[in-house]
């Protein structure tokens, strides 16, 4: 049995917390924040889910069951429900709950209408555990925290995948408590997280790219609306997928040029080292395992170990495949550089229109981590030059920056976030190597 636990179907919000409205006082064009009731059945079977839009068709559909009357939260009443038509009857208590959410309504996390089709966004997404930041800027504290557990995970995982590639044993709970200690950064600051998860892989192989694959593949599976237990099945396939590298032949791995057919044949079989050693172990995940052994197929069946194309592929494997490859290119080899992060956006996008990868999943790599991912330098249409330090998500190529500027002896600083400065653009990439002050 795995170890990984479905979480429990999320409560019901308390009755008195509910009030009734008719059905034709509904606002089409709204999106619920909160799932909507029968009113008519005292067990109130959930009518609609969390994120769905109020359509004209979904009304007429519910006048057709017979429903006439439904439960929706008392938050949601000023919402969702013509003004004019608005049930004014409500309890001393509901009322009291209406002001306090009207208090807190910026900082609640809430269900919202999935941004790309084919993704999820329940009321148990983890994206509604994602807080937006409180400010732009960077916490120094934090920072430092973040960094000190990224390398204690490091560590670890270099001694795991030791253990693993030689006695095939893995410390399930290790690996657990290490994804669910990512997925609590994430929770409070998703772009302080991905600043290590993007970071090209310079050492430490294949621990550190192990680690870097789960922090931006669990990334882009919140995004897509995952629920908690699916990010761990994830995050636990990616931190095992590279062990088998330990047991491809030294001379290969370590190789300082490109391979020819027969020796890439033979690193391509990690993949399946891996997986093998994972076959027996009722402790992992089946999700897990397909991660491991799928994540270098591709959608066009042009990948390995099996050829396997479009949804014959997990999901899981195809986000995973993603966010491998954006950290294989840009990292760099002794036989080439590694691109700068726009570049390597760039190649994602022109590969998946060759059928590569899942679309729905490169949006999501859009969507978590912008177009210009955290650590770019870009210039801006007035001619300042900047770093990317936080993503806009649906505003993927409006991130914040901070623009640093050379003022003497050190940069001057402004942050700006593009999504309040319309007149504002990128208009190109910067080599930071271009511009001394830059590496500061």
């Amino acid at each position: 049995m795995s170890t990984v636990l479905r979480s429990p179907p999320p409560a019901r919000p308390a009755t008195n917390d509910l009030v009734t409205v008719q059905l034709s006082q509904l606002k089409v064009g709204a999106i619920l924040h909160a799932p909507i009731y029968d009113a008519h059945s005292e067990r109130c079977p959930l009518l609609l889910s969390a994120g769905s839009e109020l359509t004209v068709g979904q009304i007429r559909a519910l006048e057709r069951r017979g429903v006439t009357q439904v439960r929706i939260h008392v938050h949601e009443v000023e919402r969702v429900t013509d003004e004019a038509r608005a049930p004014t009857a409500l309890s001393p208590h509901q009322r009291a709950v209406l002001r306090q959410a009207a208090r807190h309504a910026e900082t609640q996390p809430v269900a919202r209408k999935p941004a790309v089709a084919g993704w999820r966004c329940e009321r148990d997404s983890y994206l509604h555990e994602v807080r937006p930041p409180a400010r732009p800027e960077r916490d120094v504290q934090l920072a430092v925290e973040f960094e000190q557990i990224y390398e204690n995970q490091v560590r670890a995982a270099t001694t795991m995948f030791r253990e693993f590639t030689e006695s095939g044993n893995v410390n399930a709970k290790q690996v657990e408590d290490i994804v669910i200690e990512q997925l609590r950064e994430m929770a409070i600051d998703l772009d302080e997280f991905l600043s290590r998860g993007l970071r090209p892989i310079v050492c430490d192989y294949p621990s550190r790219h192990s680690l870097q694959c789960a922090m931006l593949a669990s990334s882009v599976g919140m995004t897509m609306g995952l629920r908690k237990d699916d990010l761990v099945e994830l995050s636990f396939g990616c931190l095992l997928h590279d062990a088998g590298m330990l047991l491809v032949p030294e001379h290969l791995r370590l190789n300082d040029g490109p391979l020819d057919m027969g020796d890439r044949l033979e690193v391509q079989k990690h993949s399946t080292y891996a997986a093998d050693l994972l076959s027996n172990r009722n402790d992992v995940s089946h999700a897990a395992k397909m991660v491991v052994y799928q994540m270098h197929e591709r959608m066009n069946g042009s990948g390995y170990p099996r050829q396997r194309q479009g949804q014959q592929i997990h999901l899981f494997a195809r986000i995973a495949a993603v966010a491998d490859t954006y950290l294989a290119m840009v990292s760099p080899r002794t036989y080439r550089d590694g691109l700068e992060p726009y570049q390597a956006v760039e190649k994602l996008l022109f590969a998946t229109r060759k059928g590569l990868f899942d679309p729905s999943v490169v949006r999501g790599l859009l969507h978590t981590v912008s177009l210009f991912p955290i650590g770019s330098h870009v210039q801006l249409s007035d001619g300042r030059i900047g770093r990317v330090i936080r993503g806009n998500r649906e505003h993927f190529a409006r991130p914040v920056v901070e623009i640093s500027e050379p003022c003497g002896s050190l940069p001057a600083s402004e942050i700006i976030d593009l999504t309040k400065a319309p007149e504002l653009s990128v208009t190109g990439t910067v080599d930071a190597c271009a511009l001394p002050w830059l590496r500061a």
